[in-house]
């Protein structure tokens, strides 16, 4: 059963209109006493903006940004790029956006938040305790967690497609596949690769499938291991571009001339790829894009205005740079 404004007050050790006050006009509740009532909600997973809500009836104007704490390490290279453009359309409409990681979620509790957006896996405790407090989210760029919250992802399998057929068509035969574990696309990209496979007649080697922890070094430590093979792949296709970036790494520190000796794309369209020498061919992902509608969707659910669509599908795009 979920607590109430009386569980929070009896913890607290105060009056039920105290903990209202707390919250609506904090200027005249004792510093002392608007902390204890602060903590006491925060043990009962009754978050400040749920009484706020139920005491007061009105928004604060603040969202939080949640990512994902795997995907933490490659934030800056395509989470930002969505954060971003979730901020510019926020602001656009009279929000302010707290960004974090699902495993803090004490810290944007504390702000008061009219909603959320889930970037990349979503937690299921924290969908639970959204729930419990009446706060709508969005999901965006990973496979719908629930049937009650709205999303936007990406075809991955197409995306996964795009990239194995151009490799396919370059001549390659022993096309290797570098994947993030812990990310839905694992097992999209995994369809893609195997079906692309048999299209085409190659066999298919599970020694070719490298899935790994989304960060360079990893990355690089697993390729190198691939590429030692007698029959190693000639051509690579990775699952996000810092695990590209890894590839690379793991080439040049074996002499391998990229594309010539071995190809390589990565996925996102991220800042990564421009960064790079030669600069990483990569599938697109309209990240901006989906920053932007997430935002738009999450302020309507806000302000009580009906979603023309609850799943959206957007689609990706190959961009070829010097790495293939």
């Amino acid at each position: 059963m979920a607590a109430t404004i009386a569980d929070v007050a009896n913890l607290a050790g105060c009056s039920i209109t105290t903990v209202s006050r707390a919250f609506s006009v904090p200027e005249k509740v004792r510093p002392q006493t608007r902390e204890r009532i602060l903590q006491a909600a925060e043990t009962l997973r009754y978050s400040p903006n749920a009484i706020a809500r139920a005491m007061v009836h009105q928004r604060n104007h603040n969202l939080a940004f949640v990512v994902d704490p795997w995907q933490y390490p490659i934030m800056d290279a395509f989470y930002a790029e969505i954060a971003g453009a979730v901020q510019l359309e926020a602001e656009q409409r009279g929000y302010c956006v707290y960004t974090t990681a699902s495993d803090r979620r004490e810290l944007f509790m504390k702000k008061r938040v009219d909603g959320v957006i889930l970037a990349g896996r979503a937690d299921e405790g924290l969908l639970s305790d959204l729930r419990g407090q009446g706060i709508p989210a969005v999901q965006i760029n990973d496979r719908p967690v629930s049937d009650d919250v709205p999303s936007i992802t990406t075809d991955h399998y197409q995306g996964a497609c795009q990239a194995l057929e151009h490799l396919i068509a370059q001549g390659h035969t022993r096309v290797g596949l570098v994947t993030d574990c812990r990310l839905a696309r694992l097992t999209d990209s995994r369809r893609a690769y195997e079906d692309v496979l048999r299209r085409h007649g190659l066999p298919f080697h599970p020694a070719y499938i490298c899935p790994v922890e989304p960060h360079i070094e990893t990355a690089r430590q697993a390729v190198d291991r691939m590429l030692a093979q007698s029959d190693a792949p000639t051509a690579l296709f990775c699952m996000n571009d810092c695990l590209a970036v890894g590839a690379m790494k793991a080439a040049v520190r074996r002499g391998l001339r990229v594309p010539d000796q071995l190809a390589i794309i990565g996925y996102d369209g991220s800042s990564l790829c421009c960064a790079t020498e030669p600069e990483l061919s990569s599938v697109w992902v309209d990240g901006s894009g989906m920053g932007r509608r997430g935002a738009h969707m999450l302020i309507d659910l806000i302000e009580g205005r009906l979603l023309s669509e609850s799943r959206v599908v957007m689609q990706p795009e190959l961009t070829l740079r010097g790495t293939t």
